[in-house]
């Protein structure tokens, strides 16, 4: 497909220029607004940093890193919640020259996975709070490590000197998203400045930001879509921001809607899951008062998107005055930078009902009726935004026509330059500018359908079976968690094909499983007519994911599956499409 063919415009070459381009206006500038983890009494408090003393309290910290020993082209770990901290870090290392990366905080089996990131990157500085400061120590050799509390407070006194912005090249590093990918081995992202100033203006275009509008967003910063979406998209387009701590969302989802009534929200995003989540948590009374009429673009993306579970949330919320098309399916990546393809708002959200046996043995999308028992819904993920071209392809890199389902690729101003120090595995994701993403999927019309990842398809009887479909059937039984099933292959015993496991969430009572087990088996089984072989329970939160939310099925298949390790899945081995 070709790209769109007007010019995309820039306007500003990268998110220092626009930071110091915002701070102009002064008093009049937009601002970023962080919430606090618990709400107060009463409208909620909240921390509100215009753009102009943002700047100023970014170049200070710039001051203070180079005082630390940081250079021009250092790495920089930010490991940081979400609050003004984070921001004055951030860009401060931005503003320095450097080269900031921000990392989730570490607990439990992920301080293995700090440690393993901070080694891999090899930062000048880690920027974190006094509680990581203090499990690492000297772990951390050769490494200077500074409180982010810390370099925040001397931030906002006018007398501590600043550092002189350094305006960037477009070709420079802008920042490397850290993510552990779904194999768990760490990668970095190496993002430039001209790849991050496109994608923001990518994202501004095709979501119709405008300069009154305000983004609401509770997504982790060290996520992809927190961290661009959220964060840095608002400050390139010059508009103001509302950044909520993903705990508090997690806690009490109703803060999210809450937040859109006070600060007029306009544009947010978030997973699938989320949107299910909220629908079936948030109560009738906690909504009195709320006017979500401002709501407009809700980019629903991260992971597979499931159009009933989507559609429940805009008709729950329909009544308290959220658009009937105000939810828009988009699909993206760290590795181009963010968004990919984007949707555009429609009633009802749109998507294709296929045959899933067609699908499972053919790789073809064949459209059926709606409720058709053979009948699985994909959604619309819309067109590449603009600049950006998408294609599908073949195992013999052939491309594939339209409702072919194939290896999803993508090449525009905003794919990454590699992985950080990882040559080979750039060189086998990326091939005469296109970028292989490892997911399938097909084409309609120019706008892409997204139907699973390329290693985790199950084969089950030579057929192909993607494992979100499973997940769906499962999720629709009382007791387990949203986002908490894993569907995965497993040899079976002649290692001829693979049997089908699920992997489920919940919190029932362990007196309880056997019985929440038959409910996912007989639910599946009437949904797909596949009889899964196994149905594992397991506590909240037990599954793997990466940085950015998706199943790490490979992962949760060691985990939770006895003799899994060694008998493995059939994809580990041969060519899943073709």
């Amino acid at each position: 497909m070709t790209p769109q063919q007007h010019k995309l415009h820039l306007r500003h070459p990268s998110i220092v220029h626009a930071l110091l381009a915002n701070a102009a206006h002064g008093a009049e500038a937009p601002a970023t607004i962080f919430l606090p983890d618990r709400p107060g009494p009463g409208v909620d408090e909240c921390v509100g940093w215009r753009h102009d003393e943002l700047a100023a309290a970014a170049a200070r910290v710039a001051g203070q890193l180079k005082r630390a020993g940081v250079q021009p082209g250092d790495r920089v770990v930010v490991c940081l919640p979400t609050a003004p901290a984070f921001a004055t870090v951030f860009l401060g290392s931005m503003m320095l020259g450097a080269i900031p990366s921000a990392v989730a905080e570490p607990s439990g089996r992920g301080l293995d996975k700090f440690a393993g990131l901070v080694e891999y990157l090899e930062p000048r500085a880690v920027v974190a709070t006094e509680t990581v400061l203090g499990i690492f120590g000297n772990q951390l050799e050769g490494v200077t490590l500074l409180d982010g509390e810390l370099l925040h407070r001397d931030a906002r006194d006018p007398n501590t000197v600043s550092a002189v912005p350094c305006l960037p090249n477009p070709g420079d590093v802008a920042f490397i998203q850290a993510t552990s990918g779904s194999t768990g081995v760490p990668k970095g992202v190496q993002i430039t400045h001209a790849n991050l100033a496109a994608n923001c203006a990518q994202l501004v275009e095709a979501a119709v930001i405008g300069d009154t509008d305000t983004w609401v967003s509770w997504l982790p910063l060290h996520h992809d879509m927190g961290l661009i979406g959220g964060f840095l998209s608002p400050l390139f387009a010059g508009v103001s921001t509302v950044l909520m701590p993903p705990s508090r969302f997690l806690r009490s989802p109703g803060d999210w809607l809450r937040a859109v009534d006070q600060f007029r929200g306009t544009h947010t995003a978030a997973p699938n899951f989320a949107y299910g989540y909220a629908a079936a948590r948030i109560t009738d009374a906690e909504l009195a008062d709320i006017d979500l009429s401002s709501w407009r673009f809700l980019v629903c993306g991260a992971e597979p998107i499931h159009p009933a579970t989507v559609q429940r949330f805009v008709d729950r919320f329909g009544g308290w005055g959220l658009p009937a098309d105000a939810l828009v399916p988009g699909y993206g990546m760290a590795e181009a930078s963010l968004v990919v393809t984007l949707a555009r708002p429609r009633r009802p959200i749109p998507f294709d009902a296929v045959s899933r046996r067609a699908l499972a043995e053919s790789a073809r999308a064949v459209d059926v009726a709606a409720g058709d028992p053979d009948a699985l819904h994909i959604a619309d993920c819309g067109r590449p935004v603009a600049g950006t071209e998408v294609r599908i392809v073949d195992e013999a890199e052939n491309v594939c026509g339209d409702n072919v389902v194939g290896n999803i690729q993508f090449r525009g101003p905003s794919t990454t330059i590699g992985y950080f120090r990882m040559p080979e595995a750039t060189a086998k994701a990326l091939a005469d500018g296109w970028w292989d993403t490892g997911d399938i999927g097909y084409l309609r019309d120019g706008a892409l359908r997204v139907t699973g990842r390329r290693k985790d398809l199950i084969i089950l009887r030579g057929a192909n079976y993607v494992p979100s479909d499973f997940e769906v059937a499962a999720e629709s039984v009382d007791g387990v968690r949203p986002g908490g099933v894993a569907a995965v292959g497993v040899a079976d015993e002649k290692r001829l094909s693979e049997e089908l496991h699920l992997i489920v969430e919940s919190a029932v009572a362990e007196t309880a499983h056997e019985a929440l087990a038959r409910e996912v088996r007989i639910a599946v089984s009437k949904c797909t007519g596949v009889v899964p072989a196994g149905v594992h329970v397991v506590g909240p939160r037990s599954i793997p994911k990466t940085t950015s939310g998706k199943l790490r099925r490979a992962d949760a298949r060691r985990l939770h599956i006895p003799n899994a390790a060694a008998a493995g899945g059939l994809l580990d081995r041969h060519s899943a499409i073709g």
